[in-house]
């Protein structure tokens, strides 16, 4: 039963391993776009499973208000050869360009920081990993464990 459980135990350890690739630069060269992979109607069961019809009816009404200003967001990457990156914003119409640097680190990691030597946050993101020729981005825990953010990711553009 222990040779079992440990073989087990392996095999789920090189899954999770090989699920996640490391990242590496000729990989990642070219145009990519954000994507905020938020399902409505999850949303939506939740605010229905509230008791409370006033915070309901409110809780909704923002919800879609907040849907819709992140579905009108378009946020391309193009990571450029020497660690320069090229990062374009479309919100309302209104475009915008940032620059910032990405290295990928010891672990095989994708980071990204801004031109100030800040780390570029969105939602909590502090790395990449490659996962099925997209970028997942991960949060870093205590001790560096990863912590997948699922709705959060880039894919090549088209």
């Amino acid at each position: 039963m222990k040779k079992l459980i440990t073989l087990c135990l392996i095999l789920t350890t090189a899954v999770s391993v090989m699920a996640q690739q490391k990242v590496k630069e000729k990989d990642i060269i070219g145009e990519w776009v954000l994507v905020l992979d938020i399902d409505r109607k999850d949303i939506e069961k939740e605010i229905e499973e509230e008791e409370n019809w006033l915070a309901r009816s409110f809780a909704k009404s923002v919800s879609n208000f907040a849907l819709d200003i992140v579905e009108s967001i378009d946020i391309e990457f193009e990571f450029r050869k020497n660690g320069d990156l090229r990062i374009e914003l479309e919100i309302f119409g209104e475009r915008e360009v940032e620059y910032a640097q990405w290295y990928i680190n010891r672990e095989g990691e994708l980071v990204i920081e801004g031109e100030d030597e800040d780390r570029i946050q969105i939602d909590d993101i502090d790395v990449f990993m490659m996962e099925d020729g997209k970028l997942v981005a991960y949060e870093k825990g205590r001790g560096g464990k990863r912590h997948v953010k699922e709705e959060i990711y880039l894919k090549r553009k088209q």
